[in-house]
């Protein structure tokens, strides 16, 4: 590429060669999941009566707010049961994977400082933006074909040719899509944070409103660009429409993007600043006030977001029982109390589901803010406070304190959302002791994860990525452990292996306490360590 676009390959190969261990985790991770669990469905859903038994399962509400409608018609195969349990979450994770992606090349890289001396070089003022765009398109691209080999290679019951490859475009193309909304956004916004923010903030808004209108009418999650990926009909109708929509506001959004990169000042964002205040108010006399001061719209943005997908999934909760409540043979044999007493079973196992979710949420609110005191320190944010009469402890502190905090507002406001807006729906609304045995059961859980990023930030800086790695992995195999037949000792990698079906369980006080002591010692390491190695 010439002009504009000169040395576009250049920076591709960089980027490519930089983000090399990222991709190749990406793939291992997501790719190795989504294969594993090809091959096995044959053998879990082999029969028409296991096929008929989880169908009538992903069509009650509370499963279709986490997996999307159930939209296959009968006969039911493997297939259609494979395609509404991977989609959603596969989609979700291929996001996350492509906002990282988009705004770490682009808006990350203009703040450091980085960009702005790539480009006093011959390098055209769209080269790092078409490096991207093509970087998002081959590993999307790559990811998608693996996807495809892989259904080819399990060779499902009641798949087709054209259903596996719609299947592996279609979560490929909600990547991309959500890839140049990210680069837009980062046009938009004047930091990496807060293009972070509004990136996964828009996904977020997305996702509720998919949740909602799949539970409530499917006709509106036309609404939701992330439900388009479920309109897709796999194995049944095969429709393409969705994948076109998703790849042209794709298009749309990549073309605004380009449009702002070609006229926008380095550093600066087309949402414009407010001005802050003329004289520094009190909380910023200490580095803890500064940090809230910082963080103070991301904390309210989590703690609001997080009740806001509490609550719409504790909205489901009266329908939840639905499946028992509503089949003859079940009011015949069990009689009014056995129902109430099983639908009851069934919203608590829902919820321990639902707590996992939240420990992931609450725990990446509070990562994020301990990680930014490594960020903050490689971009010399700190200078000036290291050269103040301030301990390294006490500025540690106040980073580790603040997102020990925040994780465990989020945590609680969510579980908070679900479980008193579900009990509001119920006619025999479930004990309190549940609320607090869910909240006491994960909580500890939050820690730990919280605990091994201040460990990371502190001892080891060079290793936090790694701790992604791990809850991600934690997450997919607790929740996709059960359908792949996998052994109890795989999902013991992490805590929510050791917690358990709490609250349907008697919550363990030992385990508790030990995963508080283990957050409390590597709370210490990360402090000590931090003290004694040298600044970034």
């Amino acid at each position: 590429m010439k002009g504009s676009g000169a040395k576009t390959g250049y920076l591709l190969r960089a980027n490519l060669k930089q983000n090399r261990i990222k991709h190749l985790v990406w793939i291992a991770i997501l790719v190795g999941l989504f294969a594993s669990a090809a091959t096995k469905f044959n053998v879990l859903f082999g029969t028409q009566t296991d096929i008929n038994a989880i169908v009538e399962t992903l069509k009650t509400p509370a499963m279709v707010s986490l997996f999307g409608e159930f939209s296959a018609m009968k006969p039911y195969t493997t297939a259609n049961v494979f395609a509404s349990e991977m989609l959603v979450f596969m989609g979700m994770f291929m996001v996350f994977m492509n906002i990282s992606l988009a705004i770490s090349n682009t808006r990350a890289e203009e703040d450091s400082g980085l960009l702005e001396m790539v480009r006093s070089r011959t390098v055209g003022r769209l080269a790092p933006t078409y490096a991207t765009v093509f970087e998002i398109l081959l590993i999307n691209g790559l990811m998608g074909l693996l996807y495809v080999v892989s259904l080819i290679a399990a060779d499902l019951n009641g798949a087709t040719m054209w259903g596996d490859i719609l299947m592996g475009v279609s979560i490929a193309s909600i990547g991309i899509m959500f890839g140049f909304i990210s680069l837009l956004i980062a046009q938009l916004a004047n930091n990496s944070r807060s293009a972070n923010f509004m990136s996964y903030g828009l996904y977020g808004f997305f996702y509720i409103v998919r949740m909602m209108t799949d539970v409530s009418d499917p006709k509106w999650t036309w609404l939701s660009p992330v439900g388009w990926i479920q309109k897709t009909a796999i194995y049944t109708d095969d429709h393409w429409l969705p994948v076109v929509m998703m790849l042209g506001f794709g298009v749309i959004c990549l073309a605004m993007a380009i449009k702002i990169v070609g006229t926008r000042d380095i550093g600066s964002g087309v949402l414009s600043t407010r001005n802050g205040h003329g004289k520094a108010g009190k909380l910023l006399s200490s580095p803890l006030g500064l940090v809230l001061s910082i963080e103070r719209n991301s904390i309210v943005g989590w703690i609001f977001g997080g009740f806001i997908l509490g609550a719409a999934y504790g909205s489901v909760f009266s329908t939840i029982g639905d499946i028992i409540g509503s089949n003859p043979t079940y009011r015949k044999i069990l009689g009014v109390t056995q129902i109430n007493a099983a639908n009851r079973e069934l919203i608590l196992n829902f919820l321990n589901m639902l707590a996992l979710f939240f420990v992931a949420i609450a725990a990446i609110s509070g990562i994020l803010i301990i990680f930014r005191l490594k960020t903050d320190d490689k971009k010399g944010y700190l200078e000036i406070l290291h050269s103040k009469s301030i301990s390294k402890t006490r500025l540690a502190l106040s980073y580790f304190s603040v997102g020990i905090l925040v994780s465990v507002v989020v945590f609680a406001i969510t579980l908070a959302g679900a479980f008193f807006v579900g009990n509001s729906t119920l006619a025999k609304p479930i004990a309190m002791k549940y609320f607090w045995e869910t909240m006491l059961g994960f909580l500890p859980a939050v820690l730990f994860f919280v605990g091994i990023a201040i460990f990371l930030t502190g001892a080891l800086p060079k290793l936090t990525n790694v701790l992604w790695v791990y809850l991600a992995a934690s997450i997919l195999v607790k929740m996709f452990g059960p359908l792949l037949n996998l052994s109890d000792d795989v999902a013991n990698i992490s805590p929510l292996g050791w917690v358990g079906k709490v609250p349907t369980e008697k919550l363990d006080v030992t385990l508790t306490f030990l995963l508080f002591a283990a957050f409390l010692i590597l709370t210490i390491i990360g402090i000590v360590g931090y003290n004694k190695r040298d600044l970034e």
